[in-house]
């Protein structure tokens, strides 16, 4: 009789272990548990901090020490280098705010099973943008922890002539607008989101008063606001089209041609899976993310977007990869408007 291989179930273990690791890391990101802790602290003083139950803090606390994000002396708890890096608020690699809207959209990954019956969210984006008190706040800001680095080096890659006029569609908090602006001081860049979203963006974009300067904002749903004709030299459309299902994005692609001054470029910009759709694993999963949280969302191949590039007119596609070492590495996939 053909014997079975011996399989361990510690991977089984280990994944279950991590989305509770996750759980603990977001409440504590949202608590604000990590700000205070620049200096030691017992579980009772912090609790007094914050407002919380000591005995309940405690045991939080504990664990986040096991995860190796708390450093814990005798009775007093400090931040590891990691959590004094990117979880003490106003360090310049501050993500706190990204942890705090993962937290807030832990319910839609609740309902992921009846996702799968239903075809997609139960309880969409556009709930938790309109409906959850606060959820537009953390999830621009959020937006913008994670994506300075990766608009820096979009900015650079991309190089546009002096001068140019930028659209940026769903721009959410500017940050790559911001970017652009930075590597081209003739530049000027025109914000396309919804009203509530550019409240946060105002407030992002006064901290760049200078850069701010050279911005305008241009309120609306880019899924039927005009883009205007033959205005721009760029349409950038960044981690927007993950959102969005394959025949809203034809559309913004032919709203951005139309955009376009001849000899224009559109720059798409996104996580992107390979052709058989399992690689990399962070793209994959990403798209399970959509499916919870979008009506028709999710991550798309590169020979996807070439296809609607090209089917609408675009030539000359260029194809790079983003933040090359990081686990989120994501893609641009530039069209040239031929004149």
């Amino acid at each position: 009789m053909k014997t079975l291989p011996s399989v361990s179930s510690d991977r089984l273990i280990d994944e279950i272990m991590g989305y509770r690791k996750a759980k603990i890391l977001m409440v504590a990101a949202y608590l604000d548990v990590f700000t205070p802790l620049v200096s030691p602290k017992s579980s009772d003083e912090l609790a007094r901090t914050l407002a919380l139950d000591a005995r309940a803090l405690e045991i939080l606390l504990d664990a986040l020490a096991a995860m190796g994000y708390l450093r814990k002396r005798g009775w007093h708890y400090a931040n590891a280098p990691i959590s004094s890096l990117y979880l003490v608020r106003g360090q310049p690699g501050y993500m706190g705010d990204n942890l705090k809207y993962q937290e807030m959209i832990w319910d839609a990954w609740g309902d992921l099973k009846h996702s799968l019956s239903k075809g997609g969210a139960v309880r969409p984006l556009e709930y938790w943008l309109l409906r959850r008190k606060g959820f537009t706040q953390e999830y621009i800001r959020g937006m913008d922890n994670i994506a300075r680095g990766p608009a820096a080096e979009v900015a650079a890659r991309v190089a546009p002539s002096p001068g140019a006029r930028l659209l940026d569609v769903g721009a959410g908090p500017g940050t790559y607008s911001l970017a652009f602006l930075r590597a081209d001081p003739e530049m000027t860049a025109t914000l396309l989101d919804l009203p509530s979203t550019l409240k946060v963006t105002r407030k992002v974009l006064a901290e760049h008063p200078r850069l701010a300067a050279r911005t305008r904002l241009k309120a609306g749903n880019y899924r039927d606001a005009s883009f205007g004709r033959e205005e721009y030299d760029l349409v950038l459309l960044s981690h927007i089209t993950h959102d969005e299902s394959p025949e809203v994005n034809r559309r913004l692609i032919e709203q951005s041609m139309s955009a376009l001054k001849p000899g224009g470029r559109i720059i798409i910009h996104d996580f992107m899976l390979d052709a058989g759709r399992v690689a990399p694993v962070f793209g994959a999963l990403f798209s399970v993310h959509m499916l919870a949280y979008t009506e028709g969302g999710r991550t798309y191949t590169a020979g996807e977007y070439a296809k609607w590039l090209r089917r609408a007119g675009f030539r000359r596609l260029k194809n790079h990869r983003i933040a090359v070492k990081s686990r989120n590495s994501s893609r641009i996939i530039i069209g040239v408007k031929d004149r």
